[in-house]
C-alpha cells in the first residue's frame, strides 16, 4: 500500500512538472527561426513523450490494481473460512494490545 501512495505521489509530481514545463513553453515568444524555435520545439516533443508515458503508467497502474483485486475477490471465494480465521485473530490480537496499553 505504501508503495502505491509513492507512484501515485511520484505520478503526480511528474504531471505537474511537465504541466509548469508546458506552461513555460507557451510563455515563450514566438519564433519560426533560431535556437531557441529549435529548443521550443524538441521540449514540446519531449513533453509529449513523457505525458503519453505518465498515461500508459496511470492505465497499467489502475489494471494492476484491478487484477490484484479479481485475486483477493476469488481468494475470498475459494477460502472463505481461511479469511474469517485471520480476520478474527487479527481482531483478537488488537483487542489484546488495545486492552494492555489503557
Amino acid at each position: 500500500m505504501r508503495q502505491q501512495l509513492d507512484t501515485t505521489r511520484l505520478k503526480q509530481e511528474l504531471r505537474n512538472v511537465v504541466e509548469e514545463v508546458e506552461h513555460i513553453l507557451a510563455e515563450m515568444p514566438e519564433t519560426n527561426v533560431g535556437p531557441v524555435a529549435e529548443f521550443k520545439a524538441r521540449a514540446g516533443r519531449r513533453l509529449h513523450d513523457a505525458r503519453t508515458r505518465l498515461d500508459d503508467l496511470e492505465i497499467q497502474s489502475v489494471e494492476r490494481v484491478r487484477q490484484v483485486g479479481k485475486q483477493a475477490k476469488g481468494y475470498v471465494q475459494q477460502h472463505p473460512w481461511a479469511v474469517i480465521g485471520g480476520a478474527s485473530a487479527m481482531a483478537f490480537v488488537l483487542g489484546m494490545l488495545s486492552r494492555t496499553r489503557h
